[in-house]
């Protein structure tokens, strides 16, 4: 394929409407929610074009297809965002964040809206966490819901490679979860030691369209010492 300049390419615009909400009382509880809608219009993608009425042409010897980036997509997206923190006691707090987002985008084969492709699955965390002023404490959770075969992106729908098999045979990303613990203490004024147990129930699983699957259980050491 080879890119021609388009001289009728114009701007690609990007509305974006958001509200939010925060409610808090100082050492006791604090929560924020936050929503979001986003409209790409007239965005840029390549196209098949022509190029002196012709639609191939030799370059470097070669027969390519012509393409030129043209103002024909359209994307919209929405997200929601929470969050909760509750102070149970003196030290002791609690945290929960949740994430969505979905959207559709104009598919570069069929020229029709499909699910948005870099769009990720629901995903959040909780916690628990515990301070004094040399003690640090925490056990955590990180969790991402699954995406169906029918929620993926065509383009992602075709990378067998990477994604998994649902009941049907068709490549689909399953949800996981991690659990998690971490703790540091101040040995001195110069002195930090911190220690971590990462993944604790070893779950195997690779995040949403990536072709790399993420450590199993871990522990982590480490000792900082600062002059």
């Amino acid at each position: 394929n080879i890119t021609v300049p388009n001289p009728e390419l114009g701007a690609e615009y990007a509305w974006n409407f958001e509200v939010g909400v925060v409610k808090n009382i100082p050492n006791k509880f604090r929560m924020e929610l936050n929503a979001f809608h986003t409209i790409l219009d007239n965005a840029i993608v390549r196209r098949p074009a022509t190029f002196n009425g012709q639609d191939s042409i030799l370059f470097d010897g070669v027969l390519s297809s012509v393409e030129s980036l043209q103002n024909v997509a359209k994307a919209t997206v929405n997200g929601l965002q929470a969050s909760l923190e509750f102070y149970l006691s003196k030290g002791l707090s609690f945290q929960s964040h949740a994430n969505w987002i979905s959207g559709k985008e104009t598919d570069d084969a069929r020229n029709e809206q499909v699910p948005l492709r870099h769009a990720p699955p629901f995903y959040g965390s909780t916690l628990l966490r515990y301070r004094t002023k040399k003690l640090s404490a925490e056990l955590n959770a990180q969790y991402n819901s699954q995406v169906r075969n029918e929620d993926l992106a065509p383009s992602e729908q075709v990378k067998t490679d990477i994604y998994a098999r649902d009941a049907n045979g068709k490549p689909y990303s399953p949800g996981w979860y991690t659990i998690n613990l971490k703790g540091s203490y101040q040995l001195s004024n110069n002195l930090l030691v911190t220690i971590g147990w990462e993944n604790i129930t070893n779950q195997r699983y690779r995040p949403y369209s990536s072709g790399i699957v993420a450590a199993g259980s871990n522990l982590i050491l480490s000792l900082r010492a600062s002059l």
